[in-house]
């Protein structure tokens, strides 16, 4: 078995059959704070969800000459949700434009009239209620064409609103939300953090505190969850943000009676964030008032030939655009992680000699 519980390392499973993929694509200007992030390349950071989401889309780029990568040549873990989805592919693979500086070509793009969120750092802010209200009027409108839906996440620097939101709201976070770095940015965070905090008064109501620190796919994605669960089983494939997603849905939840179900909700992540000695995705998720179905799936690269990709299993990026859920997904349609590898380093190749 390829999959297992984060919790307690017991064989588990996706649901059976065919699922939609949708991916949460936005920008937060907090990205252009220099040196918090390293998803994607320094100065084009609002590129980076435009790319992941025409390469997730058509194995190509058109808004640069490359896939994106970090500054020292780290390729997007979408190059996995790419691979899932060519070897066998998703029912449907939608872009959710969650607020993009630049539209991705060639996709099943749906807009929700929403833009950029400004830095956390920036005397401005966004409207999380009417974000959070856009998620769950799409959640109750999705009819999925699959047997259930996977959610991922295309958003740089979001762990660092991730952060600030659950601070914010008064949960534990030290120590425990990943970083795309192997050496995460500790101090660059910290200082970033205690400015946007300083912002937080105690007289702010809820949707407030996280229209200073949150970020719009931290709120879509909450919104979205809670009434989505009520049809159909929702797998958040991500880490850490995806985590914050579930404890501000909760949160919000709880004050004002809405009514979920989680047992239609499992949040699915890659080895690399399970493992990951400087984040601690369960002491998260442990803060919520329920448990949802919490998993990993158990790739390494360590049958890749292209050395950069090695960089994953030494810590670097770890997870995004709904890696682990897709590899989760693959490897329950039958997919080897040897089959994977190879496609990822087949698009690679392909991408290079075009």
């Amino acid at each position: 078995m390829n999959i297992f519980s984060l919790t307690d390392l017991t064989p588990a499973t996706l649901p059976q059959g065919k699922a939609d993929f949708l991916l949460a694509a936005s920008v937060t200007h907090t990205c252009d704070i220099e040196g918090i992030t390293q998803a994607g390349l320094p100065g084009k950071m609002y590129l980076t969800p435009t790319l992941d989401a025409e390469f997730l889309s058509t194995g190509e780029v058109f808004s640069l000459e490359d896939l994106a990568e970090t500054a020292t040549g780290i390729p997007t873990p979408g190059l996995l949700t790419r691979a899932v989805h060519t070897l066998t592919p998703f029912e449907t693979v939608k872009i959710l434009d969650l607020g993009l500086e630049v539209l991705p070509q060639q996709c099943d793009l749906l807009s929700f009239d929403i833009s950029p969120s400004p830095s956390i750092t920036s005397p401005e802010h966004f409207n999380a209620q009417a974000v959070f209200e856009k998620g769950r009027a799409f959640g109750r409108s999705y009819k999925p064409q699959g047997d259930y839906v996977i959610i991922g996440e295309s958003t740089p620097s979001g762990t660092t609103t991730a952060q600030a939101a659950i601070h914010a709201l008064g949960f534990k976070d030290a120590g425990l939300f990943a970083s795309s770095f192997k050496e995460a940015p500790t101090s660059i965070k910290e200082k970033t953090l205690k400015k946007v905090l300083s912002k937080i008064t105690p007289s702010m109501g809820l949707f407030d505190k996280l229209s200073h620190t949150a970020d719009n796919t931290l709120m879509f994605v909450a919104g979205f969850v809670l009434e989505a669960s009520h049809q159909y089983h929702v797998v958040l494939a991500g880490g850490t943000q995806m985590a914050a997603a579930l404890l501000i849905a909760d949160t919000i939840a709880s004050r004002d009676s809405i009514y979920h179900d989680p047992r239609h909700i499992i949040l699915c992540t890659t080895r690399w964030i399970a493992k990951d000695g400087a984040s601690n995705i369960n002491a998260l998720l442990a803060q919520l008032n329920f448990r949802p179905k919490a998993l990993y799936a158990d790739f390494l690269y360590e049958d890749a030939k292209i050395p950069v990709l090695k960089l994953y299993d030494e810590g670097e990026a770890k997870e995004g655009v709904g890696a682990g859920g897709a590899l989760a997904y693959g490897y329950m349609q039958g997919l080897t992680q040897q089959e994977i590898t190879a496609e990822v380093e087949r698009s690679m190749m392909a991408m290079a000699s075009s």
